[in-house]
């Protein structure tokens, strides 16, 4: 019931906005579907659609050969979670998210190893923690180094505590996919399955784009819990406030930018909701995970501050 009463105001919030203050509503609106179409649609559409064909055709082990030895000890994770690991960590929200469901789904994973792959592999894209956030908006591209391993160390060692020195099998699959049976139809599957991920994306992020204008038009007398609310909401607009507020001491910037990244937002937690439903995998022990993962985030650059000065 709380949770329908949640939407019920969101809903009515965005209309009033959108009928109050339309010129504001339809810049929001447009700003995010330009982030959807000119950055969203051309990076993750391909791999969408070709990490779909690799799942139905059972090439996943075959790609994972070599990750699997590596990956396996560290992480005690299956062939198919290898995959799902090293998409997670290089191709952005929410792909580890829409990857942890699919191989659950399908059975390529259990269920079990499927929760643990969620809580750890649906991170930031190193493309967009260099670009966007390192020489766009902090401008400090010489601190890629502890960017790096703060945002992905945060995750990899909750990953080491979730384990428990937990061994995950290979699931065993009848393979219904032989030769003769690889045709356009699976393709058209995977197509329209990527098609409909990719649009369900879009859709997030022009609602939380307008939710994010509308936050910013609200008048509170401090900038930075403007900035922090953004931020939580969706971290592109947060990124972007609190990196442009010149009052607050670059240290300050620089965590919030990381915790925006380590947490991914409302709006990333919405996408991965979607990502995952009908899977089995828990919503709640995802946000769970992206919490820990943010004050993991936090307490290790705490300690690179007190190792250097910046």
């Amino acid at each position: 019931m709380m949770k329908k009463i949640l939407y019920f105001s969101v809903i009515l919030i965005l209309l009033a906005f959108l009928l109050a203050d339309p010129a504001h509503a339809v810049d929001a609106s447009r700003a995010g579907l330009m982030l959807w179409f000119h950055t969203l649609v051309p990076t993750l559409l391909p791999f969408l659609i070709l990490s779909n064909l690799l799942i139905a055709m059972d090439g996943v082990s075959y790609l994972t050969r070599f990750l699997y030895p590596v990956l396996h000890r560290l992480f005690g994770c299956s062939r198919n979670g290898c995959f799902c690991i090293a998409s997670g960590f290089l191709c952005g929200y929410p792909v580890g998210a829409k990857l942890a469901g699919d191989l659950t789904r399908e059975g390529r994973v259990t269920l079990e190893e499927g929760s643990y792959l969620l809580a750890f592999c649906n991170n930031a894209s190193p493309a967009f923690l260099i670009g966007y956030c390192l020489t766009d908006s902090l401008k400090r591209p010489e601190l890629l180094a502890p960017t790096l391993m703060i945002v992905y160390g945060a995750p990899l060692l909750l990953a080491v505590f979730l384990r428990r020195k937990r061994n995950f099998p290979d699931p065993y699959i009848e393979k219904e996919t032989s030769r003769s049976q690889i045709s356009f139809k699976i393709v058209d599957v995977c197509m329209m399955n990527g098609l409909e991920s990719i649009l369900k994306l879009g859709c997030y992020i022009i609602l939380f784009s307008i939710l994010a204008r509308l936050l910013i038009q609200i008048p509170c007398p401090s900038s930075f819990v403007t900035c922090i609310s953004a931020g939580i909401l969706e971290m592109t607009n947060g990124i972007a406030l609190v990196t442009a507020d010149k009052t607050l001491p670059f240290p300050m910037q620089y965590l919030s930018v990381l915790c925006f990244l380590s947490f991914g937002g409302l709006s990333g937690a919405a996408q991965t909701e979607s990502m995952i439903l009908d899977s089995g995998l828990s919503f709640g022990a995802y946000l769970k995970a992206k919490l820990l993962t943010t004050a993991l985030a936090a307490a290790l650059l705490a300690g690179y501050l007190l190792l250097s000065s910046l």
